[in-house]
């Protein structure tokens, strides 16, 4: 069984002006700085309405296939209020990684597969920002991803270890 996006991802493309940019192959650039203040200058209603109507968009990918957009996702869309010009390009950015995976899908094997297997990490928080972590878990079945997460933790990990076994009891609540 597959599960494919691609039709509904160049619909996206092109109506965002995203059709014929050119690809990136990774969701965000490496490094970039995703922790950015508040933006203190206010931007246009129409602007703020374009941005939130993009994310809308992405988050329907981020939930449908390509839970590879993750992390670009979640955090950019923190931004989706007032985004700044800097958040605007990191998030065509995003519409440029996917010209490039557009018809990437999930493939589900029946024949082949371990059973239910589980992923699970975090990040210890950038102590700049909110000083929240981020944990993920991703969950497959049949060499297919059935279940998938990304968030910030509910509370502040003191450490690494903290913030990883705040990340694998999210992931095996998920896991019951």
């Amino acid at each position: 069984m597959t599960i494919n996006q691609s039709g509904y991802i160049k619909d996206v493309l092109e109506c965002f002006g995203m059709a014929d940019a050119n690809p990136y192959n990774t969701p965000l650039l490496a490094g970039v700085n995703l922790h950015h203040v508040k933006y203190m200058l206010q931007v246009s209603t129409l602007d703020i309405k374009h941005y939130q109507s993009l994310f809308g968009s992405l988050l329907y990918i981020q939930i449908g296939t390509h839970l590879d957009i993750s992390f670009a996702i979640s955090h950019l869309v923190q931004y989706a209020a007032n985004p700044s010009p800097e958040h605007q390009c990191l998030v065509q950015y995003v519409l440029s990684y996917l010209v490039e995976t557009k018809d990437a899908c999930l493939c589900y094997d029946g024949t082949n597969g371990e059973g239910l297997v589980g992923y699970t990490d975090s990040s210890l928080a950038d102590q700049t920002n909110d000083h929240h972590s981020t944990s993920g878990y991703v969950f497959l079945l049949a060499n297919g991803a059935i279940s998938w997460s990304l968030r910030k933790q509910k509370t502040v990990a003191q450490n690494t270890t903290h913030a990883e076994y705040m990340a694998m009891t999210n992931a095996a609540n998920q896991g019951v």
